[in-house]
């Protein structure tokens, strides 16, 4: 039986466990040193320096990068890709669920394994915790390595919470696939149906596609303790400069105790952008330090959009508490935009129209501090104008959410938003 002492030890363990579970970004807000007005403009090449000293994103030139939009545009692209593979396909995707999607992939994975390509498959223990076991074993018996990315284990429980929340597939090294996409059959379409979720992802050909590459093999020495090398993992020996056409940079980003890339990041893009910011956001439910941030942009005449699913999210809790909190960002001026036909998924952030983000960051908590998660950062101006003109096409199919659409409907609805307000941290 334990005795007062015990007692108080146990309740102070439990403290630092509820404690690191509920962390939230260790960023308030961005600070000049030197007198400065302005820290940075996101149209100057300084802006680059800074990104790779903050964040470790090294922007290369000599992509080929192809924005897909929904899995009309993006699954016949992959199954081409993995078509072509030569020696060794890297899957990597967080949410993998039964359906027609799964099954083209097993084929696709089973048939270049079976021609002797080295295929590694990495699935997220709770994001393919509904894929039935034969489904690995028959990617196991075709030649395929598969592994699980943190089961449960009561050794390992602090961080169970944590997922791999990243969408990537590598092919050689060489060509490689990123954004909001799952192998599952709500990305079937074209975004415009209660069933199809809209989504943006994006094709790499070049050395980027070579660090979505290593994203891959950081978290597969996590899951088997192999650290992938070799000239098929890393096939390019000359890295060409941000001034060449299409220069990006993979930005991967994994749970830390202090600040992350991730939040790093952000507070940079918000704080750089001079005109005009949009932001395409799953699930938006940003900290406090963002919100901040997001209003002292729109403060200094910055144009602040932000694209988010709204009532119809396939995640009530967060449209709940995003109810919480959405007020004082449009007071400000913060301009929020539920998108209507279908579960909005995409995940981009565009400034000024010089550079944009596609990836698997959500403007939340759990993106910025908790999951692993990837994003590719593009540095040309021709795919961040496309990338803009096609979130404005966006905002046709959406309702600009006004003080009205916050209030709760009734005392059990106010429970709702109070309760969910409270699980921002987790969420």
């Amino acid at each position: 039986m334990l005795t007062l002492l015990g007692y108080l030890v146990l309740a102070a363990l439990l403290g630092m466990l509820l404690a690191y579970l509920t962390r939230t970004t260790a960023i308030r807000r961005t600070r000049a040193i030197g007198g400065e007005q302005d820290v940075l403009d996101a149209r100057e090449s300084k802006f680059n320096i800074h990104l790779g000293l903050l964040t470790s994103v090294h922007v290369v030139g000599g992509n080929e990068i192809e924005v897909l939009f929904n899995g009309d545009e993006t699954f016949p692209r992959i199954w081409d890709a993995i078509r072509g593979a030569e020696h060794v396909i890297c899957v990597h995707v967080y949410e993998v669920n039964p359906g027609q999607v799964a099954d083209a992939l097993l084929r696709a994975l089973s048939e270049r394994a079976q021609a002797g390509v080295q295929v590694l498959v990495l699935l997220d223990a709770i994001g393919a915790g509904q894929m039935p076991r034969s489904y690995r074993q028959r990617l196991v018996a075709a030649g395929a390595e598969v592994a699980i990315y943190r089961p449960f284990r009561l050794k390992e429980a602090y961080k169970f919470q944590q997922r791999m929340h990243m969408r990537a597939l590598v092919i050689d090294g060489r060509v490689g696939f990123t954004g909001g996409f799952g192998i599952a059959d709500q990305w079937l379409g074209n975004g415009r149906g209660q069933e199809q979720w809209r989504d943006t992802n994006v094709r790499i050909a070049g050395p980027a596609a070579m660090q979505l590459q290593v994203a891959f093999s950081n978290n597969w020495a996590e899951a088997t303790g192999d650290l992938l090398i070799g000239d098929t993992i890393s096939p390019f020996a000359h890295m060409p400069p941000a001034s060449e056409p299409q220069a990006a940079g993979i930005m991967a980003c994994s749970p830390s105790l202090g600040s992350t890339n991730a939040e790093r990041f952000f507070f940079l893009a918000i704080t750089s952008a001079r005109e005009r910011i949009y932001i395409a956001s799953a699930y938006f439910v940003p900290t406090h330090g963002m919100r901040w941030l997001l209003m002292n942009a729109v403060d200094r005449g910055v144009d602040v959009r932000v694209l988010t699913p709204g009532r119809n999210t396939n995640q009530p809790l967060v449209w709940h508490a995003g109810r919480a909190i959405y007020r004082p960002l449009m007071d400000a001026g913060v301009r929020i935009y539920a998108y209507q036909p279908g579960m909005m998924h995409a995940k981009t952030f565009v400034a000024d129209a010089c550079w944009a983000t596609v990836g698997t960051f959500n403007i939340d908590n759990r993106s910025m501090t908790l999951n692993d998660e990837v994003a590719l950062i593009i540095r040309d101006e021709a795919i961040a104008q496309y990338l803009e003109q096609r979130f404005l096409v966006d905002l046709g199919d959406a309702k600009e959410l006004g003080p009205r659409d916050l209030l709760p409907e009734s005392w059990l609805d106010w429970i709702r938003i109070r309760g969910s307000r409270l699980l921002t941290p987790f969420l």
